[in-house]
């Protein structure tokens, strides 16, 4: 682990072996590290008596232990084991510990396939695009994939080519929308299909997925609306006129700041969206 965590409670002489990560654990602060920075790779296995006694063993917490070992007995909820081993060091707020707990009982009776879509689509939303794309391919790559609905499956590379798209690997993303609507039959894959071969500036490519979807001329219309809205934003029509005004007008100080502004929003927004 690359950050620093302070244990108040014992520390183990051996650890506890996470064997889905391979990950040695020496104490609850660093076990609830992992639960909360992990949440979507979690599962019941972790209930297990071998985990309950490491604590009481290990880390000389008896009386936790035996909690644990009676919620392993009982087939508890995920969650409620998890709260338990949360709230039992101070390394979380009760903020965090809630809203982790809130999170795992959303997904706790789902199959690993579907949790592990849910790991990428939290870190789509939060704008980790790279660390998205891993996690879609892996999970694609992998024989739990097998596991998922077909319907899901196309999910999955929908989402994946969103997050292509987002990068502008538009020949990428159009890979993807074009698995992805194979397996959903949905209208929102088949569009994002059209968008991404038109942004590409991919005219053949583009045909070639009209026909071989057989869309109707009336979608084929709206695809190309949207596009064109989307290309005469304000900013855009601004940044394209100081273009023209450089190379025919020669290059003016309002010009070259219009310039400026524009790309460098344009790299701090895509460094964003490519972190890890």
């Amino acid at each position: 682990m690359s950050t620093l965590i302070y244990c108040s409670n014992s520390i183990a002489a051996a650890p506890y072996y996470i064997e889905e990560v391979s990950l040695n654990v020496y104490s609850l602060e660093e076990l609830s590290y992992f639960i909360l920075n992990n949440i979507y790779l979690l599962s019941s296995k972790i209930m297990n008596a071998e985990l309950c006694n490491w604590i009481g063993r290990e880390l000389k917490m008896p009386n936790l232990a035996k909690e644990l070992h009676g919620l392993v007995q009982n087939n508890a909820p995920l969650h409620i084991f998890v709260g338990h081993i949360l709230s039992s060091n101070g390394y979380a707020s009760q903020k965090e510990i809630k809203d982790a707990l809130a999170i795992i009982s959303t997904f706790e009776n789902k199959s690993e396939a579907e949790r592990r879509k849910l790991r990428a689509d939290r870190l789509m939303a939060g704008g980790k695009l790279i660390d998205a794309i891993y996690e879609y391919e892996t999970l694609l790559s992998e024989d739990i994939a097998k596991t998922m609905p077909r319907t899901v499956e196309g999910d999955v590379y929908h989402n994946l080519g969103c997050a292509f798209a987002k990068l502008f690997f538009f020949e990428e993303a159009c890979r993807c929308f074009d698995e992805g609507y194979k397996r959903n039959q949905k209208k929102q894959t088949l569009y994002q299909l059209l968008y991404s071969a038109r942004c590409g500036k991919d005219k053949n490519a583009f045909d070639e997925y009209v026909n071989k979807y057989q869309v109707p001329r009336s979608d084929v219309e709206e695809v190309l609306q949207i596009v064109t809205r989307a290309t005469v934003k304000e900013d855009i029509v601004g940044f394209d006129s100081s273009i023209n005004d450089m190379l025919y007008a020669g290059a003016s100080e309002e010009s070259m700041e219009t310039i400026n502004n524009v790309i460098q929003n344009w790299k701090k927004e895509y460094i964003r969206l490519c972190r890890i």
